[in-house]
C-alpha cells in the first residue's frame, strides 16, 4: 500500500493523503519483474499507475543514446498523460528493479468517485499538474530532437470524456447525413450525432488536426458487452479466437479532404496496437465493395456472405490475425509505406478485373 511518506502521497492535502492509504483495497497490484516494460512509446492505454515498490527508467525518445533516461520511484505515477487526455504513451517505461505498482483505470476511478468524490477531484487536479509538468519538459528536451513528420500535424487520440466521444459522434453525422446524403437509425438531427448502444462500451479512437476531428474510428470487445447480430454477420463465432480474442470495427470514417491521406492508415494503425495490447488476436470490420481490394490489401480476408448496412448499404464483412499481420499494420505510417500498400491495392483490383 502507499504510505504516508511517499513522495506522492505528500504532493497532496492530508486527507487526500491519508485516503490514497486507504485505496489497497480498492486498486489492484501489478508487478514487474526488471527489464519488463511498463509503458511503449507512441501506443495507447487505458489505465496508469502509482509505483509502491522499486524503480523504472523513463525513455522519451529509445534508443537515443544522447538522452539518458530519467528515474521514476516509490510515490511517482506512470501513464497519467494517456490516462488523462487520451494521448498515446508519450516515453518507453522499463523496469530498472522489481516493482509493484497500485492500478487505476476507469472502473476503478469511478468506484472511488462514488465513495470519496472530493478527493478523487484533488487526485484528479494534481494529476493534471503533473501531466501539464511532464509535457511541458517533454517538449522541452527533445527542442533538438530530429522531428518525425511522417504523421503531419495529426494526433491519434483515445476518447476519454464525453466530450472528446462527442467530437466523433458529431463527426459521424457529418460525414453519413450531411456529406452522403445517408439515412441513419441511429442519427439525432437535433443534436447532429450519430449514436448508438455500442458506444457504451466501445474504445473510440480520434484523429485531430489544427483542433479539427477529421477521422474516427471504434473498436468493441463480444467479452466487454453485446454486439448483436454483428456475431452472425461476421461470421465471428467460426473463430477459434472468438470471443475471448475478437473486437469488432465500426463507424471507420474520414473527413473528404483527409482521405487520400495516411490518417486512415494511422487510425487503424494506432486501434490494431491498441487491441493486440489488451489481448486481441482477430479484429473484424465491413467495407463497401469497390474498398475490397485497399482492405485485402492490408490483410484482410472475407469471414461471411455480404449483408445490407443500415447506413452503408451492401457491406462485405472481413477479417484479419492482428498478430500475424502486425508488421502491415502497426508502426510509423510514412510515404513509402503509403506507396506500397497503394500498389498492393492496385494489384489486387487488376487481379479482380481479369476474374471479371
Amino acid at each position: 500500500m502507499i504510505e504516508m511518506s511517499d513522495p506522492f502521497a505528500n504532493t497532496l492535502d492530508t486527507d487526500a493523503a491519508a485516503f490514497l492509504n486507504d485505496m489497497s483495497g480498492v486498486c489492484p497490484v501489478m508487478e514487474f519483474a526488471p527489464g519488463e516494460q511498463l509503458r511503449i512509446k507512441s501506443h495507447h492505454y487505458r489505465n496508469m499507475y502509482l509505483i509502491t515498490h522499486g524503480e523504472c527508467l523513463v525513455e522519451l525518445n529509445p534508443g537515443d543514446s544522447r538522452q539518458e533516461p530519467h528515474a521514476c520511484g516509490p510515490g511517482d505515477s506512470i501513464g497519467e498523460i494517456g490516462f488523462l487526455r487520451g494521448l498515446p504513451a508519450t516515453a518507453t517505461v522499463t523496469a530498472h528493479d522489481k516493482m509493484q505498482v497500485r492500478v487505476i483505470d476507469d472502473e476503478v476511478l469511478a468506484h472511488l468517485e462514488s465513495e470519496k468524490p472530493e478527493l478523487v477531484a484533488s487526485l484528479l487536479q494534481k494529476l493534471s499538474e503533473i501531466a501539464d509538468d511532464r509535457t511541458s519538459y517533454d517538449l522541452t528536451l527533445s527542442d533538438d530532437a530530429e522531428m518525425d513528420d511522417s504523421h503531419g500535424n495529426v494526433e491519434i487520440l483515445l476518447c476519454r470524456n464525453d466530450e472528446m466521444l462527442r467530437e466523433a459522434q458529431k463527426l459521424r453525422y457529418d460525414v453519413y447525413c450531411t456529406e452522403l446524403k445517408r439515412k441513419s437509425p441511429f442519427a439525432d438531427h437535433k443534436e447532429g450525432i450519430i449514436t448508438d448502444a455500442l458506444d457504451a462500451f466501445g474504445h473510440c479512437f480520434i484523429a485531430v488536426r489544427d483542433g479539427k476531428t477529421v477521422g474516427t474510428l471504434r473498436s468493441n470487445s463480444p467479452v466487454e458487452g453485446s454486439i448483436g447480430s454483428m456475431e452472425q454477420l461476421y461470421g465471428m463465432p467460426q473463430s477459434e479466437h472468438h470471443p475471448e480474442a475478437t473486437s469488432v470495427t465500426t463507424k471507420f470514417i474520414v473527413v473528404r479532404e483527409m482521405r487520400r491521406s495516411p490518417v486512415a492508415m494511422q487510425l487503424i494503425s494506432y486501434a490494431s496496437q491498441y487491441g493486440m495490447n489488451y489481448g486481441v488476436i482477430e479484429s473484424y470490420i465491413d467495407c463497401v465493395p469497390k474498398l475490397l481490394p485497399y482492405y485485402r490489401a492490408m490483410g484482410f480476408s472475407v469471414s461471411e456472405k455480404s449483408f445490407l448496412h443500415p447506413e452503408n448499404g451492401p457491406s462485405i464483412p472481413m477479417r484479419i490475425n492482428l498478430v500475424k499481420n502486425a508488421k502491415k499494420l502497426v508502426g510509423e505510417v510514412g510515404l513509402r509505406r503509403m506507396i506500397t500498400f497503394y500498389v498492393r491495392s492496385k494489384a489486387y483490383k487488376f487481379a479482380e478485373r481479369l476474374r471479371g
